[in-house]
């Protein structure tokens, strides 16, 4: 296998998928690597590899750093006449400012934020449960996440409505689209979609299904807790009415994220307690929120904005928020690198079925997580012996129960799930293939 420079010079020569590539070089990687504590990690003579990031990425030191400043200084609930209080609200109302930034959204009541994406989908699913009728639709899909599932599915259990699905194509995991189209009818009330899949990367026409929901009057529920650490988010250019993510999965603390129409978040009513606001997006944050955490998240977006301004190219003097989107640009860049290294590497193991999008001329169309069987072991045992060599990686159908029922490999344990992140090595990737190709004889 190549060396970890020789493999990154390979991929530097000429122009790559989808045109001219920019991203990191070597030297800048390793200042972006030394952000996070956790990558200073070995396991034995070499780093530990984390290619578990769509479970969970690791988390810069500004995070880490304005968790415990705010433990240590300003720990207090939420609206006391006093002043750690005072300034544990303040923190609060810049987390909601940041996270609308971040996602694109004008107004910062736009935001709320709870325990995770899947409790806060729950809680919204409850609500516009409220307004269904028995015989009206929600159109959900088989390439999602089931957070974006079952709580719909509920729905038609406790409200009498109907859920219709949205196939996808086998040979490249995309959705149907033209099937979608034949769904929509004036019963259809929400359609509930991922920005990109968490199992196998697909990148959906989210701003396109939304136009076709609308279209037909349907709202549209957005789950991009996958696409958040690969891509710029933009709600405004999305035009969905809901939108879901959570900080945990790009860079930050353990923590839930919606984004809601502001007309929608106020007309809707959540299950709450008495006492609390009947304003948005108050009322959607229930019981005390975790203020170590928003302190995290803020960090994080300082890292991000740092990111942006250092290797994006955001002009001196831009708005956090073009810095953010900057910060993405060079990750969606610097990852489509690395995804085309482990594409071609993949595809050359003996016996590796990869799901998904395959052909490197649509890198454009998939986030760099790669879900693939191999001939003669399962995926619990791919995984282990991985993690023997220090390579984290997941196996099984990681809640995309759909998907993996679909494709016809739930009994067998599902797939093994290798998620890239900007900050991952190139050499990680020629470890993870020879180690394959070990297993593989």
């Amino acid at each position: 296998m190549p060396s970890e420079e020789s493999a990154f010079v390979m991929e530097l020569q000429g122009p790559g998928p989808g045109g001219t590539l920019t991203g990191f070089d070597l030297d800048d990687l390793n200042v972006v690597r030394a952000q996070f504590p956790a990558l200073s990690r070995m396991h034995g003579d070499r780093p530990y590899s984390y290619l578990d990031g769509p479970g969970g990425t690791q988390v810069p030191s500004r995070a880490i750093a304005a968790m415990t400043d705010y433990l240590s200084r300003c720990n207090a609930n939420h609206e006391g006449a006093f002043p750690t209080s005072e300034e544990s609200d303040a923190l609060l109302a810049q987390a909601h400012v940041a996270a609308a930034e971040f996602l694109g959204a004008a107004d910062p009541g736009e935001v709320a934020f709870g325990q995770n994406m899947t409790t806060l989908t729950f809680a919204v699913s409850r609500a516009i449960g409220r307004t269904l009728h028995a015989g009206e639709e929600i159109v959900v899909t088989r390439l999602d996440h089931d957070a974006n599932v079952a709580p719909w599915l509920a729905l038609e259990e406790e409200r009498g409505i109907r859920v219709r699905w949205v196939e996808i194509r086998p040979d490249d995991c995309t959705l149907d689209l033209d099937g979608l189209a034949g769904l929509l009818s004036e019963r259809t009330r929400l359609v509930a979609v991922g920005l990109a899949s968490n199992a196998v990367g697909t990148l959906n026409p989210v701003a396109q299904i939304v136009d076709m929901a609308h279209a037909a009057g349907a709202w549209t529920y957005v789950d991009a807790v996958h696409a958040a650490p690969h891509v710029a988010i933009d709600v405004a250019a999305l035009g969905t009415d809901f939108l879901v993510c959570s900080p945990y999965k790009f860079f930050g603390p353990h923590l839930g994220l919606l984004y809601g129409k502001r007309e929608l978040l106020d007309r809707l009513a959540p299950y709450k307690v008495r006492p609390a606001t009947n304003e948005a997006p108050g009322k959607w944050e229930t019981g005390t929120l975790p203020g170590e955490a928003l302190a995290g998240l803020i960090g994080t977006f300082g890292y991000l904005d740092w990111l942006g301004r250092r290797f994006g190219g955001a002009a001196e003097g831009a708005s956090r928020r073009d810095a953010l989107a900057a910060a993405m640009k060079v990750i969606f860049d610097t990852e489509r690198r690395l995804a085309h290294s482990a594409l071609t590497a993949l595809t050359d193991v003996p016996g590796l079925c990869l799901r998904g999008i395959t052909d490197p001329a649509r890198l454009d169309e998939r986030v760099p997580t790669f879900a693939f069987t191999l001939a003669g072991h399962s995926p619990r045992e791919i995984a282990a012996h991985l993690g023997r060599q220090g390579i984290a990686v997941w196996d099984g159908d990681y809640y995309a129960y759909e998907l993996i029922r679909t494709l016809g490999l739930a009994e067998s344990g599902g797939m093994v799930r290798v998620g890239l992140a900007h900050y991952n090595r190139p050499q990680e990737v020629d470890d993870l293939v020879s180690a394959l190709h070990e297993l593989a004889g």
